[in-house]
């Protein structure tokens, strides 16, 4: 009679997994977060981790969503890349939140985990703090105009950098708006009638250090161009900075003219990229909602958003567009190529893009570098950058909808981010790893 079979061994260790298997598993998980947790059921599981993942792709931006109340602020951080963009509550990174940011709101964020920050109040300062680190430096809060007049109570909208704050040579250009005049907040708080807001947007930027930053000076041809000071977003792409004008969709770029001392301005040169008119500003009754600009693949890209009608606050939907020189010939009677030698080339497809959109901060990414992720646009729900003033009434400001986060995928938006609760002090905003 032939002997039982017998069932193998059970292995003592998890290291016995073959590598094609765990390489299986892991594909399925690509969150970094996800996997910490995986290195932690052994010793084993932690050296596998550790030894198959020494080449991960770039992880992700998470969407950081505020708490409702400025006064016991809280922050939940949702990932992409971890099932329907669940929630990581516990993450070491937001544990310090709480304690260095009551009340401060959110304003953009760079490579590293740095975020933006802005502190209401009497001293309306800004910052910039790396969450990982626990490093916080001071950034200006005011600039010094082209005409002499410094202006405090700056507020930013929209800021990158040029590399990490820590390096020496880093320059960081915002977009900002302050009042034309000289501030006359503490006037207005006394005053029984505070006077209408008389504020524009400015162009500022500064070297990592300074105290003041320095607004644009722009010289040539873009100093006549009508709305060039009307611009929207800033992104760095081939060593400049890369400001999209509102007006026209032109393309501003500004770059170091010579070494310069603290206090002076005029430092920085610009060009104006011309761009033949479109007329997408309205499709089939609805308004554009946004406009960004994104490197991708070597090239810029204008990714616009649109909402149904005007104080409908879900985005419905987005467009793509790259930046293209025209062709010499055939010419245009109404916008020559020699005065409009750019234009706006609309994508048909996002070509295996995942990009995510926010002032200053936008990314591209490939979906091919990640299991079971496919390519659409992830936006968040920026809030106020159209209602510049409520940035100079803190007491009366309305809340923050938060709610109008999403993927832009085929044609339609899916609200794949946890519901929150509208917020008294911040926006949404990107944590870029």
């Amino acid at each position: 009679m032939a002997a039982a079979h017998q069932p193998p061994e059970t292995p003592k260790t998890l290291v016995t997994l073959p590598d094609d298997l765990a390489l299986e598993i892991l594909g399925r998980v690509p969150c970094k977060d996800d996997r910490a947790s995986m290195s932690l059921v052994c010793k084993a599981w932690r050296a596998m981790v550790a030894r198959l993942s020494a080449r991960p792709p770039p992880p992700l931006p998470w969407l950081l969503l505020p708490s409702r109340f400025r006064s016991h602020p809280t922050f939940r951080a949702a990932c992409v890349l971890s099932g329907s963009c669940c929630v990581h509550p516990h993450h070491n990174h937001l544990s310090i939140l709480p304690l260095l940011l009551p009340g401060a709101r959110f304003v953009g964020s760079y490579d590293g985990t740095w975020i933006f920050l802005h502190y209401g109040g009497p001293t309306r300062a800004h910052g910039l703090l790396n969450l990982r680190t626990r490093q916080s430096v001071a950034i200006p809060s005011s600039f010094l105009r082209s005409d002499g007049l410094i202006l405090n109570g700056m507020f930013i909208l929209a800021a990158t950098l040029s590399s990490s704050p820590n390096d020496p040579s880093c320059i960081g250009a915002a977009i900002v708006v302050a009042w034309r005049d000289p501030d006359p907040y503490a006037a207005a708080m006394v005053a029984a009638a505070p006077p209408s807001p008389r504020y524009r947007r400015f162009l500022a930027f500064w070297r990592m250090g300074w105290a003041v930053a320095c607004e644009m000076a722009l010289g040539g041809a873009a100093s006549h161009h009508p709305g060039v000071y009307d611009v929207e977003d800033v992104v760095h792409h081939g060593g400049a900075f890369n400001v999209l004008v509102n007006y026209g969709d032109h393309i501003l770029v500004c770059t170091q003219a010579e070494p310069v001392h603290q206090g002076t301005w005029g430092w920085m040169k610009s060009e104006l990229l011309c761009f033949r008119p479109d007329d997408d500003e309205r499709i089939y009754g609805q308004f554009v909602r946004a406009r960004h600009i994104v490197a991708s693949r070597g090239e810029l890209l204008k990714v616009m958003r649109w909402k149904p009608r005007r104080g409908q606050p879900t985005s419905s939907m987005f467009k793509v567009f790259r930046a293209t020189k025209r062709p010499q010939m055939p010419d245009d009677a109404d916008f020559p190529v020699a005065e409009f030698p750019w234009a706006w080339s609309e994508l048909d497809t996002l070509d295996g893009r995942i990009l995510f959109v926010g002032y200053g901060c936008s990314r591209s990414y490939d979906a091919d570098q990640y299991p079971d992720i496919e390519a659409g646009i992830y936006f968040l729900d920026d809030g106020k950058f159209y209602d510049e003033g409520v940035f100079f009434r803190d007491h009366f400001i309305r809340p923050y909808p938060c709610s109008d986060n999403g993927k832009y995928s085929e044609g339609c938006v899916q609200r794949c981010f946890p519901k929150t609760d509208k917020s008294d002090h911040s926006p949404p905003a990107w944590l870029l790893p």
